[in-house]
């Protein structure tokens, strides 16, 4: 071997590292490397408001009501400084939320700002959805719809029963008590009257409107809205 042998296998070793490195460069890599998978998580799309709005309307319909609070306060976290009448979809948000309320008497658990952890938080929330309640119903005059949900909400605050039971006794005459809930707050209000054969008939009412009438149709305290 002569000196010219050395010479040579070194410059073919440098020929195959720079081409090795020519190769890497313009995006040829060895089959048997491995390269590390990089998972991309997809970003949670969004759900629209007026989809949740939708389906807290849906909630509140099945007597969900916390699942419903959560949809609305969702969708608009500033709801308790909302006003009635700034959007449609802003009213019909405080309509349902109000509902909420005044049905779980004042606490929804897990739902920020209305859990009502409190006697006198329940007690505000009560207040804030009749408060609410009226705002709507002054938006829409004359309306059975907003008048009975006014006169539930009402009714579940004492100061305010006279008021609630006028407001269920004129819709219950002309026939346009449309919820089974305020029927079942009127049969409250005429049993605490003493008139029973009245609050009978508010009770067979309520029980005609809904499906679920152990619920709609008993008092906050869970007897039977008749007194029974």
């Amino acid at each position: 071997m002569n000196l010219k042998t050395p010479i040579l296998f070194a410059a073919l070793l440098g020929a195959a590292t720079a081409a090795g490195s020519d190769a890497r460069a313009c995006g040829y890599f060895n089959y048997r490397e491995v390269r590390p998978a990089v998972q991309v998580r997809p970003r949670p799309v969004p759900v629209a408001a007026n989809d949740r709005i939708a389906a807290a309307d849906q909630r509140l319909e099945e007597e969900r009501l916390t699942e419903a609070g959560v949809q609305v306060t969702s969708a608009f976290p500033g709801i308790r400084q909302t006003f009635a009448g700034g959007s449609p979809l802003e009213t019909r948000a405080l309509r349902i939320l109000s509902l909420a309320l005044v049905r779980s008497e004042g606490t929804l658990r897990g739902v920020p700002g209305f859990s009502g952890a409190s006697e006198a938080e329940r007690g505000a929330n009560l207040e804030w959805a009749t408060r609410t309640l009226r705002s709507i119903d002054s938006l829409r005059p004359n309306d059975p719809v907003t008048q009975a949900d006014l006169a539930e909400a009402l009714a579940a605050r004492a100061p305010h029963e006279e008021e609630s039971l006028a407001i269920l006794a004129d819709l219950a005459s002309r026939d346009l008590v449309g919820s089974a809930h305020a029927y079942a707050a009127l049969a409250r209000l005429r049993a605490s009257k003493g008139d029973a054969a009245a609050s009978r008939e508010a009770l067979g009412r309520c029980e005609l409107m809904t499906k679920s009438p152990t619920v709609a149709c008993r008092a906050p305290d869970g007897r039977l809205a008749m007194g029974g």
